[in-house]
C-alpha cells in the first residue's frame, strides 16, 4: 500500500468506521457516555495519519454521530450528555489544529524570471539557497571566514537517506518538499551562533559552537526530529531518515579538513544502515 492509500485508510476510513460502530453501540449500553467519550479520540487518531481537511471530515462526523447517539441514549435527560459532547467538540477542534500544524510550509515556488543577483555577485554562485533559505556552501564559507575562532567548534554533515530513490519514485517536487522540511526541522533545532547550510543537493552542513560532548544532545535532537516523524508531501506521509557524521573542528584547522572527517563518519553510518549518528574524533 503506497503512502497516499495508507493515509486514506488510517486517517479517514478507519476512524469513520469506528465512529459509525460507536454511534450504533452507544445507545444500547448502560454507560453511553463512556462510548461517546471514546469516539472523541477518533479525530485525534485521524490527525496522526492524515491532513487537516480529512481530519475535519472525521471531526464533523464524530460530533454529529455523538450528538445523535446522545439523543437516542438519553432522551429527555439529554442535558446529562452535554459535558461529554462539549469534550468531543473540543477534542475534534484540537485534532484539526494539530493536523494543520503538522503540515510543513510548502516550498516557495520558483520565480517566473531569474532573480536579480545581489550587488557584486553577478556571475557567481549564490550565497543563499533558493529552496531552503539556508546559506549555500559559498555562503557558509564566507560567514565562517568572518568569524574569529574561539573555543570549541563541531562540524556535522547530514545526509538525507534515499533521496535519489524518492525523487525517482515521486518526482522532484516531492523531493524538494522533503528537503525543505528537513532543512526547517534542522534550523529550528539550533540556537545562535550555531548555523546550518545546504552543502549539496541532499546534504546539510552544521557548525556548532561547542565541544563534541555538548553537541551530542543537539545533534541527537535533530536526527530524532527527522527519523521519528514522517514528512507530509503531496504524495502523502513519507518516512524519513538521515545519517549524521560529526567531528571536532580545531581553531587552526581548515574547514575542508574537518568536513572530510565528518564525511567519513557520515558514510560509515550509511554503510551500517543509515538513520544514525556517528562521531569521529
Amino acid at each position: 500500500m503506497d503512502a497516499r492509500r495508507s493515509e486514506f485508510a488510517w486517517g479517514l476510513f478507519v476512524p469513520l468506521v469506528v465512529v459509525a460502530l460507536l454511534a450504533v453501540v452507544a445507545p444500547r449500553t448502560g454507560q453511553p457516555e463512556a462510548w461517546l467519550a471514546f469516539a472523541g479520540a477518533m479525530p485525534m487518531f485521524a490527525a496522526m495519519f492524515t491532513r487537516a481537511p480529512f481530519t475535519g471530515i472525521v471531526a464533523l462526523a464524530t460530533v454529529l454521530a455523538c450528538g445523535f447517539s446522545a439523543a437516542a441514549a438519553y432522551g429527555a435527560q439529554f442535558t446529562e450528555a452535554l459535558p461529554v459532547l462539549v469534550g468531543v467538540i473540543v477534542l475534534s477542534g484540537a485534532a484539526v489544529l494539530v493536523a494543520q500544524a503538522k503540515s510543513p510550509v510548502a516550498p516557495r515556488p520558483a520565480p517566473a524570471t531569474a532573480p536579480t543577483p545581489a550587488p557584486g555577485l553577478s556571475g557567481e554562485d549564490p550565497v543563499v539557497d533558493e529552496l531552503t533559505g539556508l546559506p549555500t556552501r559559498r555562503g557558509i564559507r564566507a560567514r565562517l571566514g568572518e568569524e574569529q575562532p574561539s573555543g570549541h567548534r563541531v562540524v556535522a554533515l547530514i545526509d538525507c537517506d534515499h533521496l535519489a530513490a524518492l525523487n525517482e519514485k515521486h518526482g522532484r517536487a516531492v523531493g524538494d518538499t522533503f528537503v525543505f522540511a528537513v532543512a526547517g526541522r534542522t534550523r529550528y533545532a539550533l540556537t545562535e551562533p550555531d548555523v546550518v547550510a545546504r552543502w549539496t543537493d541532499q546534504q546539510f552542513l552544521i557548525v556548532l559552537h561547542s565541544d563534541l560532548e555538548q553537541s551530542l544532545p543537539t545533534l541527537t535532537l535533530i536526527a530524532d526530529k527527522v527519523n521519528q516523524n514522517p514528512i507530509r508531501t503531496d504524495s502523502g506521509l513519507i518516512p524519513a531518515t538521515m545519517s549524521v557524521g560529526a567531528t571536532a573542528w580545531a581553531a587552526d584547522e581548515a574547514l575542508e579538513t574537518a568536513v572530510e572527517r565528518a564525511r567519513r563518519a557520515l558514510y560509515r553510518g550509511k554503510v551500517e544502515g543509515g538513520g544514525r549518528l556517528v562521531v569521529e574524533a
